[in-house]
């Protein structure tokens, strides 16, 4: 809010949803809200059957009374103009979805190895110009943290209402514009949106965790994703060490796994070194796919004290 409070000008409304929290969010708005220039409201009971987070997105769509609306998560840090520099790209789109990819600024190390998986599994196995081009929902993504529709289309959708229990939000969003007929934009935000979501391994763990099987989109398909990461990823180091003949190729298959790393790192504003660090990467990433397995069998996800119901 401190960051964005000073960019809020002539046309501009912010609103914050206060979802019931208890980590300070309600008493830092009563002190400072009004001094930043920001609106706020406190969240009615949640109805049964939605996600906190699409609840709080359409209560705040409700309100809001600007040609577009804007989603940003919390965690979200801006630098100074990136309002008028989302609102000079929207007032020329076509598009009636835009989404966009921040920098990633991790607490610490076990975080951002865990992190880097989201990066590497986007850019290796979604060609983003097909996320974009393609009609087809199946080629749908979008990233939660930054949300814009048009208010017009908001209304006609209402896009979170049809969303409602969905863990993957921003994927079944962008799903429904294509199912529409609509378009959408992923932008690079990179210079103007830092995100630090997680400050410790546990919560990354328990959020990703989330999700996992989600982006997967069924229980078995995860399964044979971890297998795959396994296969690929894993076992050529296990072949360098225990058969010699094969170290030629297992170390070709690792440099590969070093390059892939270190790229994805890199485009989200993460060291390029992290690549060498990839088996941990994998390994925090096959132990959050499990878990997310386990709780997608059980079919309930406990996140921050809530119970949502886990299906695929």
């Amino acid at each position: 809010m401190e960051s964005l409070a000073p960019q809020i000008g002539e046309g501009v409304e912010c609103w914050v949803c206060d979802d019931g929290s208890d980590d300070g969010t309600t008493e830092w708005l009563e002190q400072n809200a009004g001094q930043l220039g920001i609106q706020w409201f406190g969240s009615a009971p949640r109805p049964d059957g939605w996600v906190g987070k699409n609840w709080a997105c359409y209560q705040l769509a409700m309100r809001a009374q600007g040609e577009w609306l804007l989603f940003l998560d919390a965690d979200l840090r801006s630098e100074a103009g990136f309002v008028d520099a989302m609102r000079a790209y929207l007032s020329r789109t076509d598009a009636q979805l835009v989404s966009a990819i921040p920098a990633f600024a991790p607490a610490n190390l076990p975080v951002a190895l865990l992190k880097l998986m989201v990066p590497f599994s986007v850019f290796t196995l979604l060609p983003l110009s097909l996320a974009e081009a393609h009609p087809s929902p199946a080629f749908a993504f979008a990233n939660g943290q930054v949300i814009a529709f048009r208010k017009h289309d908001y209304m006609r959708w209402l896009p979170h209402l049809f969303v409602r229990g969905a863990v993957l939000e921003d994927v079944a969003l962008a799903a429904l514009v294509k199912r529409h007929g609509g378009t959408m934009h992923l932008l690079d935000a990179r210079a103007w949106l830092t995100v630090s979501m997680y400050s410790t391994l546990q919560d990354a763990m328990n959020g990703f965790a989330k999700n996992a099987v989600a982006i997967c989109r069924t229980v078995p398909v995860a399964v044979f994703v971890g297998l795959m990461l396994t296969l690929v990823y894993l076992c050529p180091l296990w072949a360098w060490l225990f058969l010699p003949a094969q170290r030629g190729l297992a170390t070709a298959a690792i440099l590969a796994a070093i390059v892939i790393f270190g790229i994805s790192a890199r485009v989200v504003g993460l060291p390029s070194r992290l690549g060498l660090l990839y088996p941990f990467s994998i390994l925090l990433g096959l132990l959050t796919l499990g878990r997310s397995i386990v709780w997608y069998r059980r079919g309930a996800i406990i996140w921050k004290g809530r119970v949502y119901r886990a299906h695929s």
